[in-house]
């Protein structure tokens, strides 16, 4: 198997009951010249959804050119609204995740779903994961890396995550929502350098403030080759030591925590790659494009290849892996 666990895409049939029950789910659609933009709650219209966004037959063609055989597939986190009062929130979640069980049961049986949850409500993104995973079939769920800048160690977020350990799902971790830095706005600096940061603190938080070791069966995956975190471990394990910060919540040093995580392979870099799977072992990793974006890779499946990790590394972060994890059918 050749499996992408990191693909975005938002149901039609999402946006067509927004369209007819706007005061429901909070959300207000305006239809463009071949783009789609919502309105979240009172908050401005998030950047316009592009055509293959919410066309699947467009993913289904670029897996087959690619060889891909089989897909995860989550919401862009523009759209998962976290902003939204609890009952809207909700709504739109419910309504995500049925359209996308729809919209695949009518497309291709080699992709599977992850959830949108409704994290500004903690038990009630705890019951959406359950009925994702329960009764329509999804594989994990998909989340931000900030829940309206809370970070995700907070223990108020404790029972979406223990939902995700007793059901054995995975939860992939995609950043959107950034800290207020005003250097971002340059150069597209927000995504270049915001969304690999918004990771690394997610997975610190994560670690640091306790999550990890109170959920010792859950499993998270990082995208983007981890942010920045696998590459600075050194320097948080000399942090543990040098301050008592790090470990004040009983946390070990972080190096103890780099295979708690799963890391998709979008690291536009062979050499970040391979230092990747040496830090973390193959068996760690899993292939990602981050379709339809401009920052994912169009080839992903040639560019895991080129770094030549070996037989069994490479069919390892191919396909294997995520077989198991996301227990998909060989």
């Amino acid at each position: 198997m050749i499996v992408d666990v990191h693909t975005h895409f938002v149901s039609p049939n999402a946006i067509d009951m927004a369209r007819r029950e706007p005061d429901t789910y909070g959300v207000r659609v305006t239809d463009m010249e071949r783009s789609i933009q919502l309105q979240l709650g009172d908050q401005s219209p998030i950047r316009p959804l592009i055509e293959p966004l919410y066309t699947l037959s467009t993913y289904l063609s670029f897996m087959k050119s690619r060889g891909i055989t089989g897909a995860l597939i989550g919401p862009p986190m523009d759209v998962v609204g976290y902003h939204l009062p609890p009952r809207q929130g909700q709504a739109w979640s419910r309504m995500l995740n049925e359209g996308l069980a729809e919209s695949m049961k009518a497309a291709d049986l080699s992709v599977h779903g992850l959830a949108t949850v409704p994290l500004q409500d903690p038990p009630s993104a705890a019951a959406e994961l359950r009925h994702a995973v329960l009764s329509l079939g999804f594989r994990g769920a998909m989340i931000d890396t900030n829940v309206q800048r809370r970070p995700l160690g907070d223990a108020a977020l404790d029972p979406f995550w223990r939902e995700a350990m007793d059901l054995d799902v995975p939860v992939i971790l995609h950043p959107y929502v950034l800290e207020d830095v005003a250097r971002f706005k340059e150069f597209y600096l927000h995504n270049l350098v915001g969304y690999p940061f918004e990771t690394t603190l997610a997975a610190c938080s994560l670690i640091f403030g306790g999550t990890l070791d109170r959920m010792p069966e859950l499993t998270v995956v990082l995208v983007h080759g981890g942010g920045f975190f696998p590459y600075q471990v050194g320097r948080f394990d000399h942090g543990h030591l040098a301050r008592p910060e790090p470990g004040s919540r009983g946390a070990g040093p972080a190096s103890r925590y780099t295979r708690r995580f799963y890391y998709d392979t979008l690291t536009h870099s062979t050499q970040s790659l391979c230092f990747l799977c040496n830090i973390v072992g193959a068996d760690r990793l899993l292939l990602g494009s981050d379709h339809p974006f401009g920052l994912g890779h169009p080839e992903p499946v040639r560019a895991l290849r080129d770094a030549k990790l070996g037989d069994a590394a490479e069919n390892a972060a191919l396909g294997s892996n995520a077989a198991k994890l996301f227990r998909l059918e060989a």
